[in-house]
């Protein structure tokens, strides 16, 4: 009696703890709602500091203008301030977050990049700028390595061609800092050719991106239409004044269009298509890239480097911050749940008879090892998803033998 009454109750304390829920990682769901927020409100920042806020001189200032001015700019300056306070907010998250995941130089690296930009914004001191630039090098370094490892070929090198945007870029400021630090230096290289080498590497990569995002199988007509608008936008305002839209588009994105202009067109609208495919199902690389558009490619200020980095870091799905660390919360979670699968006995155990091996378990001198055990729970849970549901278990009265 005492047997059966174990056996009737291991199912029921076995299927409680293997529906318990797994307590999330500390830290991820505050990141998910910044990394969900930051996007929307760079974009709006760009949309409405670096590009309305410029041609602001060609707009009349007198009667109902006046006033839609004000909003918009004042609406513009408050999404400034707060994308920059959350993309720090992300950077110290994701440098947490690779802490727990016991990635240290990650974690350094990144918390060095949230560090000197509160730094830097609040002494204003201009010399600590080639300090937070070889600090965001590192950072992009540390980032984009584990990414590169594994996972899709097209993908990796999309992100190895973002990278090298970021890199470059740096490049030609480390030539501006050394003409600051030390004017009567002569300097072989200088910001020119590595600015012209970065856009490069930012066209390349919008077709990078486009080709990853059609291996995925979620390129659809919606996206490519999408990605048409602002194509033809920059194909129209390049008609209205090539002049303006020049000095808009180095303003904005850092761009000096020296490419011809369809170039610039076609990899806007591959850039834009691959976001929209990737939205539905993969947020996060959509995210990616509406930060890499509002960052740009100069990357001069460490408002744009600290948006850059959190877009690199959600391109490469966060190969470099994972959930947990290896003994954390939810793995220690997934092996109680794994142990006890394995001690659940049977559908059939009850019609046994009680002496059996198969439906006490077997004994200590046959019992299998731990990778046999955990082996075997893989296998059961494959086998619960795919399977129908084993009938009820029904009481049966005891025979009078057994009373």
């Amino acid at each position: 009696m005492i047997a059966r009454e174990r056996l009737i109750a291991a199912p029921w304390s076995a299927r409680r703890e293997r529906d318990a829920p797994v307590p999330a990682a500390r830290g991820g769901s505050a990141l998910a709602l910044v990394c969900s927020v930051l996007p929307a409100v760079a974009l709006t920042e760009l949309l409405l500091i670096r590009t309305f806020y410029r041609v602001g001189i060609y707009i009349p200032k007198e009667g109902p203008f006046a006033l839609v001015y004000r909003v918009l700019t004042a609406a513009g300056s408050f999404a400034l301030n707060l994308s920059s306070v959350l993309a720090l907010v992300a950077l110290a998250l994701l440098a947490a977050r690779a802490w727990r995941a016991e990635r240290l130089g990650a974690a350094l690296a990144l918390g060095a990049v949230a560090a000197i930009g509160v730094i830097v914004a609040l002494a204003g001191v201009r010399e600590l700028g080639p300090v937070a630039r070889l600090a965001f090098v590192l950072a992009v370094l540390t980032v984009a390595r584990p990414a590169l490892a594994k996972g899709d070929p097209v993908h990796r090198l999309a992100v190895l061609t973002v990278a090298a945007v970021m890199l470059v870029s740096q490049t030609a400021g480390f030539a501006a800092d050394a003409g600051f630090l030390a004017p009567g230096v002569p300097r072989p290289l200088g910001p020119v050719g590595p600015q012209l080498a970065a856009e490069a590497f930012a066209v390349l990569a919008a077709f990078l991106l486009l080709a990853s995002a059609v291996r995925s199988g979620r390129l659809e007509v919606r996206a490519v239409l999408i990605g048409l608008v602002p194509a033809l936008a920059l194909l129209a305002a390049w008609r209205a004044n090539g002049a303006v839209t020049g000095i808009l588009v180095i303003w904005t994105a850092g761009l000096r269009l020296y490419l011809p202009m369809w170039v610039y067109a076609v990899a806007l609208w591959a850039f834009t298509a691959a976001g929209a495919a990737w939205y539905p199902d993969r947020r996060g690389r959509a995210g990616a890239l509406a930060l890499l558009l509002a960052a740009g490619v100069t990357l001069g200020t460490t408002y744009q480097q600290a948006l850059a980095l959190v877009g690199l870091a959600l391109l490469t799905d966060a190969a470099s911050f994972p959930s947990e660390p290896s003994g954390g919360p939810a793995s220690a979670a997934a092996g109680r749940r794994a142990e006890v699968e394995v001690a659940r006995p049977p559908a059939d155990a009850l019609t046994r008879p009680l002496g059996s091996a198969d439906a006490c378990g077997s004994s200590r001198s046959r019992r299998p090892g731990f990778p046999a055990r955990a082996w075997a729970a893989v296998r059961w849970r494959r086998r619960s998803r795919t399977a129908a549901p084993p009938p009820p278990v029904r009481w049966r009265e005891p025979a009078a033998r057994d009373r």
